[in-house]
C-alpha cells in the first residue's frame, strides 16, 4: 500500500496561496532603485535606521521561470530556473547593485544550487539534486532552498530571508518529474504529462499522482482491452437456430468461437433443454460444443452466460515511477510503465464458468493482441520472465501501447 505524502502537500498548498498573495511570481513590476514601488506587501523584509532614516530591504518576487505557464508559481524541477527579486527602500541610489545573496540547500538530499551567491538586485539560480536512485516504495522528499538577501549600509546589515518551506520547495507533481530528470531517462515529463488517474487502480507509484506520454491513453488501453476480454468471453456461434430441428442428435447447434490462441476453441454456452454439452466441463461450465441432443431439437442460445468482467480489479501494475519501478526490480529505467502506457493484468481471480485460471491467461493475452498488437501483448511471471499464456508459472499478461 502506497503512502501519499500529505504532510507536506498541505504545507505547500497553503504556502502556494500565500506566494500568489505576495505576488511570488510576477515578472511585471519592477521597482526603480531605492523606491518603493506598487504598495505589495515583500516576501521578506528587514529594516534598520542610518542616519536617521529608515533603510529597508524587502524580497519582492519569487517565481520559476517555466515555459507554457499561465500562472505564477515557485515550485520547480532542476532544469528549471528560479528567481528572486529585491528592492531598497530609502537610502542613497545604487544602494540595490550592493545586494548580496545567498542559497542555501535544506536536507543532505538537496544538491548544491548554481550560483550559490551573487550580488544586485536579482537571484537567478539552477538547483541539483542528491536523491539516490536506489528504488523505493516511499515518495521523495521535495528539494527545497533558503535563500537570503543581505546589505550592509554604513555598518549596519540587513537580512531579508525566505524560509525554505515557504516559496523555493518542491510541489509533488514536481518531485515525481524529477525522479525522471534523476534516472536521465529518456521521456522527461512536462508537467501537462502530470495527471491524477481516471482509474484509481491504474496508479501503483508513490505519488497521488501519475505520468502519461499520452494523457487519457492508459485508462483507454484498459477499457479497449475490458471490452476485447468480454467478446472474447461470449463469441460463441449459433450453428442451428433455436427451436429448429437439426439433422441428428450429434448435430452441433452451438459452436466455440475462434481459437484461443494454443489452447483452441473455448466454449461460452451452457447446454439447454435436452442438448448436451459435447466437451469438458471446466469450473462448472460447459467448455466445448453444444449437441443437438436427443430430441434433435435446438433448445439453446449461444453465449447464454452472459458473462462480464470488468478488468480494473485485476490490475497489478500501471503507472510505475522510475523510484518504484527500479524497486519491483524492472529491467529498464525507460519502462512503459514509466511512461503510463503499460498495464499487467491477473485474471486467475476471476471465477469464470468454463473457464480455468490458465484459459483466462491465454484469453486476457490475446485480447491484449488484438488490441495494441501481437508484439505488445504477453504473459510473464515477474517484470523479466517471458512465459506463453497457458504456463502455470504465468503470473500476469502485459500489454503496452
Amino acid at each position: 500500500m502506497k503512502r501519499n505524502p500529505r504532510w507536506w502537500l498541505a504545507a505547500g498548498l497553503a504556502c502556494a496561496v500565500l506566494a500568489t498573495a505576495c505576488k511570488c511570481g510576477s515578472e511585471k513590476e519592477e521597482a526603480g532603485p531605492g523606491t518603493g514601488g506598487g504598495g505589495t506587501p515583500p516576501l521578506a523584509e528587514d529594516s534598520k535606521d542610518v542616519d536617521g532614516q529608515e533603510v529597508k530591504l524587502e524580497i519582492i518576487e519569487v517565481l520559476t521561470r517555466r515555459e507554457g505557464a499561465t500562472t505564477p508559481q515557485t515550485s520547480f524541477v532542476t532544469q528549471e530556473e528560479m528567481v528572486a527579486r529585491a528592492r531598497v527602500l530609502g537610502g542613497t541610489p545604487g544602494l540595490e547593485a550592493q545586494i548580496r545573496w545567498a542559497v542555501k540547500p535544506v536536507g543532505a538530499h538537496t544538491g548544491p544550487s548554481t550560483p550559490t551567491e551573487t550580488t544586485g538586485p536579482e537571484l537567478a539560480f539552477r538547483g541539483s539534486s542528491a536523491l539516490p536512485r536506489t528504488g523505493s516504495r516511499e515518495p521523495n522528499p521535495p528539494l527545497e532552498y533558503e535563500v537570503a538577501a543581505t546589505l550592509d549600509v554604513e555598518g549596519r546589515t540587513l537580512e531579508a530571508k525566505l524560509p525554505p518551506t515557504t516559496f523555493i520547495r518542491q510541489e509533488e507533481a514536481d518531485i515525481l518529474r524529477q525522479e525522471y530528470l534523476d534516472y536521465g531517462t529518456q521521456f522527461q515529463p512536462a508537467p501537462a504529462n502530470v495527471l491524477v488517474p481516471e482509474t484509481t487502480t491504474l496508479n501503483r507509484g508513490n505519488y497521488s499522482l501519475i505520468v502519461e506520454e499520452k494523457p487519457g491513453e492508459l485508462d483507454k488501453l484498459l477499457r479497449d482491452v475490458e471490452a476485447e476480454v468480454n467478446r472474447l468471453l461470449n463469441d460463441d456461434v449459433q450453428a442451428v437456430a433455436v427451436g429448429t430441428l437439426a439433422p441428428s442428435p450429434t448435430s452441433v447447434v452451438v459452436s466455440p468461437g475462434p481459437s484461443v490462441l494454443m489452447l483452441g476453441p473455448l466454449g461460452d454456452t451452457e447446454p439447454q433443454g435436452d442438448d448436451v454439452c459435447a466437451g469438458a466441463r471446466v469450473n462448472g461450465g460447459c467448455a466445448g460444443p453444444i449437441h443437438a441432443g436427443p430430441n434433435r431439437v435446438a433448445d439453446t442460445r449461444a453465449n447464454n452466460r452472459g458473462t462480464r468482467v470488468s478488468l480494473p480489479s485485476i490490475v497489478t501494475s500501471a503507472f510505475r515511477n522510475p523510484q518504484r519501478n527500479k524497486f519491483i526490480g524492472s529491467g529498464t529505467i525507460n519502462s512503459r510503465h514509466t511512461r503510463g502506457l503499460a498495464l499487467d493484468l491477473d485474471p486467475r481471480s476471476l471465477s469464470i464458468p468454463g473457464k480455468d485460471a490458465r484459459q483466462l491467461m491465454c484469453v486476457v493475452e490475446l485480447a491484449g493482441i488484438r488490441v495494441a498488437g501481437e508484439p505488445n501483448s504477453f504473459s510473464e511471471n515477474g517484470p523479466v520472465t517471458f512465459l506463453d499464456c497457458n504456463d502455470p508459472a504465468a503470473d500476469h499478461v502485459h500489454i503496452q501501447r
